[in-house]
């Protein structure tokens, strides 16, 4: 799977930091030894978002711990995390059970709310997106410039 962020509000990430990347890990503040979960990235979005970001491994379970112990370390550095985002091939049948995808949010079927992660005293909803989704995204991205550039 390509690692793509998904545009969001119409924007891409003007900064990307790999966190599978010891020194990106490092130039954020971050010990990597200490690290057991990691989420894959940590973008910035134009307008002052940022966004942890896990590309979906073995179980939506196992993304969701991701992305919360990766907003727990980064705020332990003084980052700040805005977004939590799952990019997916597909939710699978054992996994069906127990979220559902509504619109771009993660949904628990057990407590019938989106899923939060934890980050400090806030709460942050995990959005998840298909990977088909963010490539149709970048096409309408690309499509948008297009027209300014030909014109």
């Amino acid at each position: 799977m390509r690692k793509k962020p998904p545009v969001i509000d119409g924007k891409i990430p003007d900064e990307r930091y790999d966190l599978d990347d010891v020194s990106k890990v490092r130039l954020l503040g971050l010990n990597p030894d200490s690290l057991l979960k990691i989420a894959d990235q940590y973008d910035h979005y134009p307008g002052c978002k940022w966004a942890i970001i896990e590309f979906k491994s073995r179980s939506l379970r196992n993304s969701v711990d991701q992305l919360e112990e990766t907003a727990e370390n980064l705020l332990n550095v003084q980052k700040q995390a805005h977004l939590a985002i799952i990019v997916a091939i597909k939710i699978n049948r054992a996994e069906r059970r127990i979220f559902s995808k509504r619109g771009n949010m993660l949904y628990s079927k057990i407590s019938n709310a989106p899923v939060q992660i934890r980050a400090g005293n806030n709460r942050i909803e995990v959005r998840i997106y298909y990977v088909h989704e963010v490539d149709r995204q970048y096409e309408e991205y690309n499509r948008s410039l297009m027209q300014w550039v030909s014109k």
